[in-house]
């Protein structure tokens, strides 16, 4: 083990840049990174800056020690390549200390089975994803500060033809043969094209993949979908996502605070047999039209499961909806049958207009097929303020489907209304 001391003004250093420093570099060593802006015109980086396997590369504080990428790199889709970034960690690494910013593609990128830790770091002003984890073994990102992500405002076209949006703070992929583990704690996001954090499984992947995330006290604002959002399919059969999301405090996020798709087919294959769990508790919503929406399945998907506890959940000032469960939702000349959500939502303090909570087993479009599509919920203590006569609206939604309350003991009302409009 040894440690390298770079600097490019400091006549003691081993090295003037980070490229010349972590080349040298060996599994275990420790790379001591002085102020500075480190920048390919300025210091000669190499973009990506490549941090090897079992390295640390340790700045002297974000604010005075600056990787500059200069716009170097670009977005990129199907594959999304973790290349494209202005810093690659590879397995058993660690980043932590300095700001990152000014890719044209990623901030950060971190290839498929690395096991890597990202601390105390800014990462900002990125064309794509500020950080992306491309089917990890496990990555822990803590006490960072990500802002103004996306900034090339990437839509790339989907096989299906739904539009697609890049540009997260941090974007991270599920893929199969990986253990696809998450922890996200204690950072602050603000500002990006897309969502906060997206945890997914894309179309070409194998059946069969399985992942978890923990994701606990994170501030996520003013981003121009949403926070957080999670999908167990875009394609792939019987897959499993395990989800804990805990004291988060979001605000101001365009289209959602939390969002969760079980199954959404984006090509060809017909995500079945998927099912994900979650536990939603104690986190802090507001200022977004929908606080937490859960569907077990858009388009073209069939039997998927989704099990979901609402938990302590503080959700106010809300346009549509505080929360919305749905079993299902069709699009036009796709069968979409015997999708299940079950949740519990117990003891949420809900403020804002009615109705706080939307129950539908499906809908859809005025073409589509979605069929035995159901929801199974349990209602319990909530506090529900300023939502009127009518805080929890219940509807079967189209023929065939149903939408059950296993306990009458928060008030509701029962409508044959489509509440999805």
């Amino acid at each position: 083990m040894q440690t390298l001391f770079v600097s490019p003004g400091d006549s003691r250093a081993d090295a003037t840049s980070l490229t010349t420093a972590l080349r040298r570099a060996q599994p275990d060593d420790v790379v001591l990174v002085g102020p500075g802006r480190y920048a390919p015109s300025l210091t000669g980086e190499s973009v990506p800056i490549r941090v090897p396997p079992g390295v640390h590369l340790e700045g002297s504080g974000k604010e005075g020690c600056v990787i500059d990428g200069e716009g170097q790199c670009t977005p990129s889709f199907n594959p999304i390549r973790p290349d494209q970034s202005v810093v690659v960690i590879e397995d058993g690494a660690s980043l932590s200390g300095v700001t990152v910013t000014n890719g044209g593609g990623h901030g950060i990128g971190v290839p498929p089975a690395a096991c890597v830790t990202i601390t105390r770091c800014d990462i900002s002003r990125h064309g794509d994803h500020g950080i992306f984890l491309c089917g990890v073994t496990e990555a822990l990102v803590t006490g960072c500060v990500f802002s103004d992500n996306g900034l090339q405002r990437f839509e790339p076209a989907l096989p299906r033809g739904i539009g697609a949006r890049q540009g997260h703070h941090i974007f991270a992929e599920a893929r199969s043969g990986q253990q696809n583990r998450l922890c996200i704690t204690d950072n602050v996001m603000q500002r990006c094209f897309a969502d906060g954090l997206a945890f997914i499984c894309f179309f070409p992947q194998d059946d069969d993949v399985s992942f978890e995330a923990v994701v606990l006290r994170n501030t996520i604002e003013d981003c121009e979908r949403g926070g957080l959002l999670f999908s167990c399919s875009f394609g792939p059969a019987s897959n499993r996502l395990s989800l804990l999301v805990s004291d988060n405090q979001l605000q101001g996020n365009k289209q959602f605070g939390i969002n969760i798709l079980t199954a959404i087919p984006l090509a060809e294959k017909i995500p079945q047999h998927s099912q994900l769990t979650g536990v939603i508790s104690r986190n802090r919503i507001s200022h977004s039209p929908i606080g937490v929406a859960v569907q077990t399945a858009v388009g073209e998907a069939h039997h998927n499961k989704c099990r979901v506890v609402i938990d302590r959940n503080q959700i106010s000032d809300w346009k549509t909806n505080a929360i919305r469960l749905v079993g299902a939702s069709g699009l036009d000349d796709v069968e979409t049958r015997e999708n299940a959500l079950s949740a519990v939502v117990s003891r949420n303090s809900l403020r804002g207009e009615s109705p706080a909570v939307v129950v539908q087993g499906a809908g859809g479009t005025s073409k589509s097929k979605p069929s035995q599509n159901s929801v199974n919920v349990r209602f319990l203590a909530n506090d529900i303020e300023g939502a009127g006569d009518q805080p929890i609206l219940v509807s079967n939604g189209p023929t065939d489907n149903r939408a059950e309350v296993e306990d009458k003991s928060d008030l509701y009302i029962r409508t044959d209304d489509d509440l999805l409009g």
